[in-house]
């Protein structure tokens, strides 16, 4: 159980090596490298590989496609990047990441090391397929009585300060 296991971090859980970019490649370059790689997002770093936005499918489709305007494949990666990228600590616990990818209404997660270099990647799904492991952890919370069950909810107790 949870008690006698060391917890996950998000280092144990990301996808690493992650595809990457620079602001100066074109949208077609970064579209190839989503399709060569099977992946939904690239993330577009500097010269010091510190992620400075990141490119998903959608947006590539929101900003370009469905706005009017013709995929112009000379268009480079900084006019449709999302930014500022948001990062978190690759030693953060995947419980404290999954937290805020919810609240933050984000899908992927750049992971960083001390020196804000680029280092891996974190995904709701990376997220899912630990999910067996976040339930122990809100087993033990509950069964140690620092959450309590409530009303279809859970909320923290007293110790839990919520």
């Amino acid at each position: 159980m949870y008690s006698n296991t060391r917890s996950l971090v998000v280092s144990d859980v990301m996808s690493f090596p992650v595809i990457t970019s620079r602001e100066t490649d074109s949208i077609k370059v970064v579209a190839q490298k989503m399709s060569t790689h099977r992946v939904g997002g690239v993330v577009i770093v500097n010269k010091n590989n510190e992620p400075v936005g990141i490119i998903t499918q959608g947006d590539i489709v929101k900003r370009l496609v469905t706005k009017g305007r013709r995929i112009l494949f000379f268009s480079k990666a900084k006019h449709i990047m999302s930014k500022p990228v948001v990062s978190i600590d690759r030693e953060m616990k995947i419980e404290h990441a999954a937290k805020f990818m919810v609240r933050s209404k984000i899908k992927r997660l750049c992971v960083v090391d001390k020196f804000n270099k680029l280092v891996g990647m974190v995904t709701d799904s990376d997220i899912m397929k630990n999910s067996g492991y976040l339930i122990d952890v809100l087993n033990e919370m509950i069964n140690t009585g620092y959450v309590e069950e409530a009303g279809g909810g859970i909320a923290l107790n007293q110790e839990g300060k919520k």
